[in-house]
């Protein structure tokens, strides 16, 4: 007995099928896969939006920490100066350097930020020079010490008298 089940094939019956079922399948696979595919693409879009936020804030970050490291090492001095401790006695001793009859006196601490002394200093000087040297030499003392207003000069006979309230400021 011979198969004749090659012979009675329409190609056309059979060509229509294909088709018809290639057709069903990628309607299904757009419907099913184009949600998914749009979803995705919003995902990316949202994925490289942070990512440029993130290095945004990343130069951010950097440029701050740059700017620190260099505040750190331009205000190295001022910062050993504030975390200091204030000595009464150091200090007159040093304005004894540059003034005479010196008389410090305790002055009520206003509402500052650091502000640990306020002093009201009264002293003789010989010459203008001796409080250009004293405001120069502030800059390397042991402490951060503010020269504040008014500072007032009046001429005496024995020389001239000052008086300034210097703010001292330091770690709380």
């Amino acid at each position: 007995m011979k198969d004749k089940s090659f012979e009675e094939i329409n190609i056309v019956k059979i060509l229509i099928l294909t088709l018809s079922f290639i057709s069903v399948c990628t309607a299904l696979i757009l419907f099913l896969l184009l949600p998914t595919l749009k979803a995705y693409k919003e995902l990316g879009i949202r994925e490289n939006s942070q990512i440029a936020l993130l290095n945004a804030t990343k130069a951010k970050l950097n440029a701050s920490e740059v700017k620190l490291a260099q505040l750190r090492s331009e205000n190295n001095k001022s910062l050993e100066q504030f975390q200091n401790s204030f000595s009464e006695k150091n200090f007159q001793v040093f304005l004894s350097q540059f003034f005479k009859k010196i008389q410090i006196k305790a002055i009520k601490n206003q509402n500052e930020s650091y502000l640990k002394h306020t002093l009201l200093v009264n002293a003789y000087l010989d010459t203008p020079k001796n409080l250009y040297d004293f405001i120069d030499a502030l800059q390397n003392y042991d402490n951060l010490i503010k020269m504040d207003y008014p500072l007032k000069l009046k001429a005496q006979k024995s020389g001239i008298e000052l008086s300034f309230v210097a703010k001292i400021y330091g770690e709380k």
